[in-house]
């Protein structure tokens, strides 16, 4: 039967072609690399390796957005358990990750043995992580101290300590005179902070109260 004659037919039955072809259950069954990509806040190249990463194996198939194309898609439960796996690492429907409020406030000495001055100042959730990523510029990086801090207290912590004998070099990156005077304006400061974990107690009129 020509192609012409079988459209009106094809056009009443779910699934058209993809009937005709024997994969009527196409749409049912698979979800294209494309849409999982736009659902995890990644692009396909991207999304395909992380796929491939936690050992599935993308199938050629046609979906309802591939506009009856082949396409490179998973099952719906490989699918819902690659999901799983994005949200559980801190990502979903983002490329952000889940933050955490409260961590540490550090000072990192970026060249000690060049420059002991030279200090990066600021917030991080995983000290041991955000020291990693900047020994990967400066591999002898190291820790000064740090305190329990709120990421919301960074600036003001920022703009506290660096006012006295300090200079902007660039991006959190300060020339500092007096390291030790710094450290003790710094144990000062957090000294009079409350603890960053604890929240206020609602008040009985609250609305919070359920």
């Amino acid at each position: 039967m020509p192609n012409q004659l079988l459209q009106p037919l094809l056009a009443t039955i779910p699934g058209g072609w993809a009937w005709l072809l024997g994969e009527s259950n196409m749409t049912q069954d698979f979800v294209s690399l494309k849409q999982l990509a736009t659902e995890l806040g990644m692009d396909r190249s991207h999304a395909r390796r992380y796929v491939l990463r936690l050992g599935f194996t993308p199938h050629k198939r046609r979906t309802s957005d591939s506009q009856n194309q082949l396409t490179l898609a998973v099952t719906i439960p490989e699918a819902d358990v690659i999901r799983n796996k994005r949200r559980e690492a801190g990502f979903f429907e983002s490329t952000k990750p889940v933050v955490s409020e409260v961590g540490v406030f550090y000072v990192i000495r970026l060249v000690p043995e060049l420059d002991p001055r030279r200090l990066k100042l600021g917030f991080a959730d995983d000290l041991l992580s955000r020291l990693g990523q900047h020994r990967t510029a400066a591999p002898t990086a190291a820790v000064v101290k740090s305190w329990p801090c709120k990421r919301a207290w960074e600036g003001t912590v920022m703009d506290c300590l660096t006012a006295i004998n300090c200079r902007l070099i660039l991006n959190e990156v300060f020339e500092c005179d007096d390291v030790d005077a710094l450290i003790g304006r710094a144990d000062d400061l957090f000294a009079l902070l409350p603890d960053p974990a604890a929240k206020a107690p609602l008040a009985e009129v609250s609305p919070h109260n359920t």
